[in-house]
C-alpha cells in the first residue's frame, strides 16, 4: 500500500500546529494537517482568554501540571524569537474575607508545582498593586501573562509551511482502518466527496471531536475510549472606560464545582478588557456559541464581589468558547489523556484527548514530546 505521508495531523488548532511546528524542526517534513473548518484556529484556540498559565491550580503529578510548567518555559522565548505579541503581567488571585484558607491552599500548591515569581499579598498591598481591586488579600503570580493566540497560531503555520507541510481546510476525518504498520483515513473533504489517505502515524489533535475521532479505531475493538463532557464558557466585555486600567490578571478563588477558575478579568493588546468565561456544563455536543444576555446579571455579582466600581451596564456580550473536558471518575479535576497508543496495538496512533487550559500554554511542550516519539519510531 503506498503511503501519501507520514504524518496526518487531525485538528489545526494550537496543538495540532504546535506539532507540526515541532516535526518541522525535527526536519520531518511529510505531513498532512486536516481541519473540519474553513481556517485555522477557529475553535478551542480562538475562544479563550489567552493566558499564559502558571500552573498553580494542577495536582503535581498530573499531565496538566507537567506540560503547563514545560510549555510556560519554552512560550516566552519562542514569542520573543518569532515577534508574537506578549506581556508577562502576572496574575492576582484575590480571596474574600472567609477565603483565606483556600488562598493558602493554592499558595501551598504553587510551592510544591515549583511555580516561580509568587507572593502573598495582604490588603495593603493588593490596594497597592490593583488600587481597583477589593479583596481581603490576595496571591501574585508573577510568571502568569498574556499572549495573542492568533499570533502564535500564526508563527506555528509558517514554520509548518516553510517545511512543505500541507493543510487540508474544510474537511473531516470520518472514519479510519489499521492496515497493517499504516493507516488508513477516509476524509470528506466538502464539494468532493471522500478519499482517503494512508500515513505511517496519526496524531489525533481534534479537541472538541477528539474522543470521537479516538474511537473510529477504537470501537471496532471493543476498547473503552476516554469519554469527554462540554462546559460552555461565555465571556462579557467591559466599556471603553475600563480599557488600560488593569496592569494584571485577576481572578477569583476557582470554582471546583464546575472544574473551572471562575469569572476573571483579563485584557488583550489593546488593553480592553473582558470578563469570563463562566462554566455551564453541556447536555449534549452541539457546538453552541451564543451568548445569553441574561447571564450579564450573574457575571455583574461575581465580578462585582472584587470590582466595586463595575456598574451593570458597563457589561456587554462578547464571544463564548466550549471546554473539552475529559470525564472523570473521581472528583479530582480533569486532566490531559496523551498516549502513543502502542500498548493498544495501535503503534504510530497518538491520542491528544481532554485539551482544556492550559492547553495553550502547553502546546510547545507537547509538540516537542509527539514529535519526538515519532522521530525515536
Amino acid at each position: 500500500m503506498k503511503v501519501d505521508y507520514k504524518v496526518v495531523i487531525v485538528g489545526a488548532g494550537v496543538v495540532g500546529l504546535g506539532v507540526a511546528r515541532a516535526l518541522a524542526e525535527n526536519n520531518i517534513t511529510s505531513v498532512l494537517i486536516i481541519e473540519k473548518e474553513k481556517g485555522f484556529g477557529r475553535g478551542i484556540s480562538s475562544r479563550n482568554s489567552e493566558v499564559i498559565h502558571s500552573g498553580v491550580y494542577y495536582p503535581k503529578d498530573s499531565l496538566k501540571a507537567m506540560y503547563c510548567r514545560m510549555g510556560r518555559e519554552k512560550l516566552y522565548p519562542f514569542c520573543q524569537e518569532y515577534d508574537v505579541w506578549h506581556n508577562q503581567c502576572g496574575k492576582l488571585i484575590v480571596a474574600q474575607e472567609g477565603q483565606e484558607l483556600l488562598l493558602d491552599e493554592l499558595f501551598q500548591k504553587a510551592q510544591i508545582n515549583e511555580v516561580p515569581h509568587i507572593r502573598m499579598l495582604n490588603q495593603k498591598e493588593l490596594g497597592l498593586m490593583a488600587p481597583e481591586v477589593s479583596a481581603h488579600s490576595a496571591l501574585f503570580l508573577g510568571c502568569t501573562g498574556i499572549l495573542s493566540a492568533h499570533e502564535l497560531m500564526s508563527a506555528f503555520l509558517r514554520i509548518s509551511a516553510e517545511a512543505d507541510h500541507d493543510l487540508l481546510i474544510g474537511a473531516t476525518v470520518v472514519g479510519g482502518e489499521q492496515k497493517g504498520d499504516l493507516y488508513q483515513l477516509s476524509v470528506l473533504n466538502q464539494g468532493e466527496g471522500i478519499y482517503t489517505v494512508v500515513t505511517t502515524w496519526v496524531v489525533n489533535a481534534a479537541g472538541l471531536n477528539s474522543d470521537i475521532i479516538a474511537g473510529l479505531l477504537w470501537r471496532k475493538d471493543k476498547i473503552e475510549v476516554p469519554q469527554l463532557k462540554y462546559s460552555k464558557g461565555s465571556y462579557f466585555k467591559l466599556s471603553s472606560k475600563w480599557r488600560n486600567k488593569f496592569q494584571h490578571l485577576i481572578y477569583p478563588i476557582p470554582d471546583k464545582e464546575h472544574d473551572s477558575l471562575g469569572i476573571h478579568l483579563s485584557f488583550d493588546k489593546g488593553g480592553d478588557v473582558k470578563l469570563g468565561p463562566g462554566a455551564e456544563w453541556l447536555a449534549g455536543r452541539e457546538e453552541d456559541y451564543s451568548v445569553r444576555v441574561e447571564d450579564q446579571e450573574l457575571f455583574y455579582n461575581d465580578v462585582k464581589a472584587y470590582l466595586p466600581d463595575l456598574q451593570y451596564d458597563d457589561l456587554s456580550p462578547d464571544f463564548s468558547g466550549i471546554r473539552p473536558k475529559l470525564m472523570m471518575d473521581s472528583k479530582e479535576p480533569s486532566d490531559f489523556y496523551i498516549h502513543h497508543e502502542e500498548e493498544k496495538g495501535f503503534h504510530g496512533w497518538i491520542n491528544l484527548i481532554g485539551i482544556d487550559s492550559p492547553g495553550l500554554t502547553a502546546a510547545i511542550a507537547i509538540g516537542d514530546d509527539v514529535a519526538r516519539w515519532i522521530a525515536e519510531g
